[in-house]
């Protein structure tokens, strides 16, 4: 592909996401995608086949996430550092990406088929920390308890605040600083998991 052709591809990409973000996929067709990129219906089908396609490619963008294996080539293997930095890269991801997450959830009521791209980015930080609490617990830094269920936890934890609590924060009592909220995150998770000294 060219770099025109990578570029009219990724303006549709654009116009696609946030027309299915206000519409809803079912309200949403080519033609209004097309004409919000700029292009000709003719030529979004020639990139991406048909709506359902460009779709998936949309919330595949959503489901790459925020750039794994930057994240795993960052670790150290401190516990208490490694999990700020996962946090922040995560959290960061989730919320420049709330509005489409949730616009995924939904959509995946009405098409089941959606799913798998929704899953794609907390499968992808799952396997890393289920990989990642594997070797802290080989070395002793962690209490022995199945990895994968720890790497659920961490990522719900993040999820949950980040698609649940944040858009409602000014509502709740107290505004607490993103880098608070991480360092408490951590200090409680780690609090349930790590080996006693």
């Amino acid at each position: 592909m060219n770099s025109n052709s990578n570029k009219t591809r990724q303006r549709i990409l654009e116009a696609a996401g946030e027309t299915f973000q206000t519409l809803g996929y079912a309200r949403t067709t080519t033609q209004l995608i097309a004409v919000k990129a700029g292009v000709a219906e003719v030529t979004l089908f020639r990139h991406f086949g048909d709506k359902q396609s460009l779709f998936r490619a949309v919330a595949q963008q959503i489901g790459g996430g925020p750039g794994l294996d930057r994240i795993e080539a960052q670790l150290t293997y401190d516990l208490e550092t490694d999990l700020r930095l996962i946090s922040r890269h995560v959290l960061g991801f989730f919320l420049a990406q709330q509005d489409a997450i949730r616009m995924l959830m939904f959509e995946t009521i009405h098409f089941p088929e959606m799913k798998e791209a929704l899953a794609q980015n907390p499968r992808g930080m799952i396997r890393l920390l289920n990989h990642y609490f594997q070797k802290q617990m080989e070395k002793g830094q962690l209490q022995k308890i199945e990895p994968k269920i720890a790497a659920q936890t961490f990522m719900s934890m993040l999820f949950g605040y980040a698609i649940g609590l944040e858009p409602i924060k000014e509502l709740l009592a107290e505004d607490i600083p993103m880098e608070e909220t991480i360092e408490s995150f951590v200090r409680i998770f780690l609090t349930g998991i790590k080996a006693a000294e």
